[in-house]
């Protein structure tokens, strides 16, 4: 009898799922908002009910390292890291902190290449490859990197100021030009684009006041 009691005891206390992704939405709309202190509590009460529910760990890792606590985002990481979820995401942060906060290279270099393993193509991974490689003088892996990314999006305009800046520092001037100019092309075009976004928004509103 009084294990019944108990086992309706804890049912009763446990969040149902509806409950939990109620709680999600609330957590990701005030995340979309840019109210990371808001948003953080809510998720962390999620995390503690389930450490694995959706991508609560996730945000948990990019909050934190928004916020600048990289203490605490590194053990996100590493819980991320041990459950095997997150792999790839979790290493783009673990890298950018050690960027940040620390002169190991070897490490750095050890993990850009563990992150790109699990996905090659990914765009996040291959800018931040890029800038590992350039910063650390592996010229050839950055070169190779960034027209990667090119390969992948032409439209991504610091892969074109990294190569004309790796380029004119190795005296290959045509190529640091060829680079220039597609960055300032993109640059203009990425204006023209937005113009024309913020003007199509703009329509869309008056019309809707008339």
């Amino acid at each position: 009898m009084k294990l019944i009691v108990f086992l309706i005891f804890v049912v009763s206390c446990t969040p149902s799922k509806n409950e939990q992704l109620q709680k999600y939405i609330s957590a990701k709309g005030s995340y979309l908002k840019g109210d990371l202190k808001g948003s953080e509590k809510i998720f962390e009460e999620l995390y503690e009910d389930d450490p694995e529910f959706e991508d609560v760990d996730l945000h948990l890792i990019k909050i934190e390292f928004y916020r600048g606590n990289f203490e605490k985002c590194l053990e996100h990481i590493d819980n991320a890291l041990e459950s095997g979820r997150w792999q790839q995401q979790a290493l783009l942060f673990k890298i950018r902190i050690l960027l940040i906060n620390s002169n190991s290279t070897d490490e750095i270099l050890v993990l850009t290449e563990k992150m790109l393993k699990y996905d090659s193509s990914n765009l996040d991974a291959l800018l931040l490859a890029g800038k590992v490689y350039a910063k650390y003088n592996r010229t050839s892996e950055a070169i190779i990197t960034y027209n990667r990314i090119i390969a992948e999006s032409e439209r991504i305009q610091s892969a074109h100021i990294a190569l004309s800046k790796i380029y004119a520092s190795l005296g290959l001037f045509d190529n640091a030009l060829l680079h220039e100019k597609a960055a300032t092309q993109l640059k203009w075009k990425n204006n023209i684009e937005h113009k024309e976004i913020n003007e199509t928004i703009i329509k869309k509103i008056k019309n809707k006041r008339k």
